[in-house]
């Protein structure tokens, strides 16, 4: 058995196909990654200044409040002015800037002062855009501004000495955030980072490649060496142990330069919980072992025809794990939820859970539950694999 695993591991790690889809690709995708998704969180919560056209017509001294409102929010001194006003000397020169697109909306202040806003409609925005949160905000500094003015001329005129307190006159030209970050995780949740826990899925199941190599090395109708330690003195159980045991642990030394490329290398965040990460990729190694034993195990099948096989199931599965892009991270969330059986029969989703989990939730159970649900996908791929290989029967060799 042991010189089964030694010379199979050597075997394995020989292999070109091996070698560049197991252990290469992986960390080429994932440096593909990082150049496409990095920063992508930095300016998630920034907000681009807003332009808008203002008409001003306001008589005399009525629309200095407003003015001085503008000119703070527009301040670009520091980098983070709100606001880009356009002056426009008619509304409907106004709206021809909105129309165009060169302005989100129109202010127009009547002759005591008071705003009155447009909006854009926005006809052609998906989901919630920017557009949107742009005319959210600026609809925000209109009616915010109408409060203090309210708040203000009822100070006046029912408590005038209390703008003689310089906190009651600085809360009306207060500026507030208008977007801010919450995190109610384990981590300060980063939407990139769930593709690299696809991709690591992905990586898993093409390391079920190793076991599917493995087990035609064994096989007399598959390969020359298979023919050969057939007619050696080593029983076929012996063999396939020492095959399965050299495949283990090439997939699992394969995952695990991977997940250290991109979590050292890369940076990418796995929740401070590298120990239970790496406990992870040892069960997901099992699983991707035992599915390519499976797919190795189908006989008259050749072992080229397997590895197409293997590929093809490998980008479908992934496509339901979210590896493709945003699309498809809608698309697995959903199946998640509305056919939970689906997802559960997934083991690239499965493997991608596992590392998701490990970043979101501040207990272990949800973790330990994937391990579970992967070690019974474990299971079920090794007793078909094993009822396959005990069937086949050789006429001749």
């Amino acid at each position: 058995m042991w010189n089964t695993f030694k010379y199979s591991a050597l075997s394995i790690v020989r292999e070109r196909s091996v070698v560049l889809w197991v252990i290469l690709f992986p960390l080429i995708l994932s440096t593909l990654f990082n150049v496409m998704f990095k920063g992508m969180d930095d300016t998630a919560f920034v907000l681009p200044t807003i332009p808008v056209a203002v008409v001003d017509g306001s008589e005399g001294a009525a629309g200095e409040a407003f003015d001085a409102t503008m000119d703070a929010l527009s301040d670009d001194s520091e980098g983070d002015a709100l606001l880009a006003p356009v002056y426009a000397k008619t509304a409907d020169e106004a709206r021809d800037l909105m129309k165009s697109g060169e302005t989100i909306g129109t202010i127009t202040l009547d002759a005591e002062g008071w705003p009155s806003l447009e909006l854009s409609p926005g006809t052609g925005d998906v989901g919630v855009s920017m557009e949107q949160v742009k005319r959210t905000v600026l609809a925000d500094v209109v009616d915010d501004f109408c409060r203090s003015r309210e708040a203000a001329e009822d100070i006046v005129k029912n408590d005038p000495m209390a703008l003689a307190n310089p906190d009651v006159v600085a809360s009306f030209s207060e500026r507030g955030d208008y977007t801010s970050e919450l995190a109610i995780t384990h981590s300060k949740t980063k939407e990139y980072v769930r593709y690299f826990y696809a991709l690591l899925g992905f990586a898993a199941l093409m390391a079920a490649m190793v076991g599917m190599n493995a087990v035609g090395s064994i096989q007399p109708n598959v390969s020359p060496l298979g023919a050969r330690r057939a007619l050696s003195g080593t029983s076929r159980s012996r063999m396939l142990a020492g095959a399965i045991l050299a495949s283990w642990l090439v997939s699992y030394l394969a995952l695990l330069l991977a997940f250290v490329y991109i979590r050292f290398v890369l940076g990418v965040e796995f929740g401070g919980r590298e120990g239970a990460c790496v406990l992870g990729l040892a069960v997901a190694a099992l699983m991707s072992t035992s599915l390519g034993a499976l797919i190795g195990a189908f006989p008259g099948i050749p072992l080229n025809a397997k590895g197409g096989v293997l590929t093809g199931i490998t980008c479908l599965l992934s496509l339901f794990a979210g590896l493709y892009g945003t699309p498809a991270l809608r698309l697995a969330d959903q199946i998640a939820r509305e056919a939970p059986w689906a997802a559960a029969i997934n083991p690239a989703k499965q493997v991608t859970d596992l590392f998701y989990s490990l970043y979101v939730y501040t207990d272990l159970e949800p973790f330990f539950q994937t391990i579970g649900v992967l070690a019974a996908i474990t299971v079920v791929f090794a007793l078909v694999a094993a009822l396959l290989m005990r069937r086949q029967r050789y006429a001749s060799l």
